[in-house]
């Protein structure tokens, strides 16, 4: 038994390199993506953002990416670089944890209210021209997705009355208090992650049951518009799957653990890695935006054979 216990130490440990490199490569290339999108956008944002109702999500996603990928991902890569987090005073522990909870979940809220609205744009547009209406559909939803796991976790990590050990040989940041609470723990994870993931499934399956019903009925000259709503399901469907790959392993593997099989990832450590699937969501969410932005792609595509005509050229 030490043995084996040994042998899955020790892979646990390789494994640090190489998750350092991954997400170092990941984090590097999502970082000019979106710079891409992002200076594309404010460039465009008359046509492309104002008119487009879509594309505030988009805008918003790629935001909260960047934000992600300069202040919370590279301490994250630093603790697999080290192999212990380098900075672990309690204030900057707090912070750390705020900022990637928070990131995290409102990455999720707005993919889950863009896929609710993506049927409102696509079977019923006009609802959105009535401006009482966009306010209470759309600009609404987009508020509460920002402010509410911000305030939320404000409250739960910054303000949960609890005393911190100074214990300096922890080689980690202590997890926030309230997860040992088990009506706050469940809350979270059910309201702030669960709900919200159960929502962008439903919300897709049915999304595509009712594009795939309605392209039987349309008629020819309709077939350009349904053409234009299909390409934008896909685009959704695929930022969703993204979502679904990323986090329903660990979420499965945390219901598990809090109601049937408390010592499952003791029992089974190399279950950890699924929790390391959720590190790529955000990082990988501008490449999928790309696609939700055609005028963009033309762009990248004319700008990539000018590179392929001059690299023919030049020899010549």
């Amino acid at each position: 038994m030490e043995d084996d216990n040994s042998t899955i130490t020790e892979d646990i440990v390789y494994g640090e390199p190489i998750k350092f490199i991954i997400l170092l490569i990941i984090e590097i290339l999502s970082l000019i993506c979106s710079l891409c999108i992002l200076i594309f956008l404010c460039r465009n944002r008359l046509a492309l953002v104002k008119k487009n109702l879509h594309n505030h999500f988009v805008l918003l996603l790629v935001s909260v990416t960047l934000i992600n990928l300069t202040v919370d991902l590279p301490f994250t890569i630093a603790h697999y670089r080290l192999g212990y987090d380098e900075y672990r005073k309690i204030s900057f522990c707090l912070w750390w944890y705020w900022i990637d909870y928070t990131l995290l979940v409102i990455s999720i809220f707005l993919t889950a209210a863009a896929s609710i609205q993506r049927h409102i744009l696509i079977f019923n547009a006009h609802w959105f021209h009535i401006r009482r209406r966009r306010w209470l559909l759309h600009f609404l939803p987009i508020i509460i997705c920002l402010f509410y796991p911000a305030l939320f976790y404000l409250v739960v990590i910054i303000f949960y009355p609890c005393d911190y050990s100074n214990d300096e040989d922890d080689q980690s940041c202590n997890v926030p208090c309230y997860s040992d609470d088990n009506i706050l723990f469940n809350y979270d994870w059910i309201i702030n992650t669960a709900f919200p993931l159960t929502t962008i499934i439903f919300a897709n399956i049915t999304l595509v049951i009712r594009v795939i019903r309605s392209m039987r009925k349309i008629r020819q000259r309709q077939i350009l518009t349904w053409k234009r709503q299909r390409k934008l399901t896909l685009q959704l469907f695929i930022l969703s799957l993204l979502y679904v790959i990323g986090w329903v392993p660990s979420t499965v593997i945390s219901i598990l653990q809090s109601f049937l099989l408390p010592n499952l990832l003791d029992d089974i450590p190399q279950l950890d890695y699924f929790n390391y699937l959720t590190y790529f969501v955000c990082p990988l969410q501008p490449f999928i935006c790309v696609f939700s932005l055609p005028e963009l792609i033309k762009i990248l595509k004319a700008y990539w054979k000018k590179i392929v005509h001059r690299a023919i050229v030049l020899p010549v």
